[in-house]
């Protein structure tokens, strides 16, 4: 080792290697400018509350099951445990289906459809297109 390296800091070793931007490189790179927080209210609301990731990933075991519940129609919203998935499916076959027993009713109502106020919290909290 010479006696200049020896003496030179390590920040000023490797002060000459730093990577620069050339005028090129930058012309090359078009960033989206930043949006403010009104404009992403306005055009797109859901990227004011992120989904969180777990539910996310539970989104594709939530189930809308219609049927007949004392004699009136009725629908729910079923968030199936993952372990018990193939078990409701076949169960859906069935005449008489406890829902409770393959995992959590998250919704439930009298009726033919749910409302859009039920449909739009699902979306929110789990992010189902």
């Amino acid at each position: 080792m010479s006696d200049e390296t020896k003496t030179q800091s390590f920040a000023d070793k490797y002060a000459s290697k730093k990577t620069t931007f050339t005028s090129q490189a930058l012309e090359n790179h078009h960033p989206e400018p930043a949006k403010s927080l009104p404009e992403m209210s306005q055009k797109d609301p859901s990227n004011l509350k992120q989904v969180d990731p777990k539910k996310k990933m539970q989104s594709e075991l939530i189930y809308l099951v219609k049927g007949i519940d004392a004699g009136r129609n009725a629908w729910y919203y079923v968030l199936v445990e993952r372990l018990k998935l193939q078990l409701f499916l076949k169960a859906l076959n069935d005449e008489i289906i406890h829902l409770e027993n393959y995992g959590n009713i998250l919704y439930s109502a009298y009726g033919d459809e749910p409302s859009s106020d039920i449909t739009v919290k699902l979306k929110e909290e789990y992010g189902i297109e």
